[in-house]
């Protein structure tokens, strides 16, 4: 007798590949990853680098945002980048 052995699952790159929303779906899911991961290394980057070269509250807090505002812009530069590749319609300029 051969032993039973389930059926293996489709992998999530091979299903992404067959229905464009689970692709969407994907991309939003390692966008918000991206993102809480760079800010969260930025603010711990931005926070220790406050703590040794600043004495102020002021400046140590400032070297923070600094940190995680770097880090945010560029999780938000690198997202685009990802959406970009869906083809999906751009929205029209600003009217001024």
């Amino acid at each position: 007798k051969i032993p039973f052995s389930p059926r293996p699952s489709p992998r999530p790159s091979s299903m992404a590949a067959r229905r464009p929303e689970l692709s969407m779906d994907a991309k939003w899911e390692a966008a918000i990853d991206l993102t809480l991961r760079r800010v969260v290394y930025g603010s711990l980057a931005g926070g220790v680098a406050g703590l040794l070269l600043f004495r102020g509250a002021g400046s140590r807090s400032a070297s923070l945002a600094f940190g995680a505002g770097a880090a945010l812009g560029s999780a938000y530069t690198d997202c685009a980048r990802q959406f970009e590749s869906l083809g999906l319609p751009k929205l029209p300029p600003s009217p001024k």
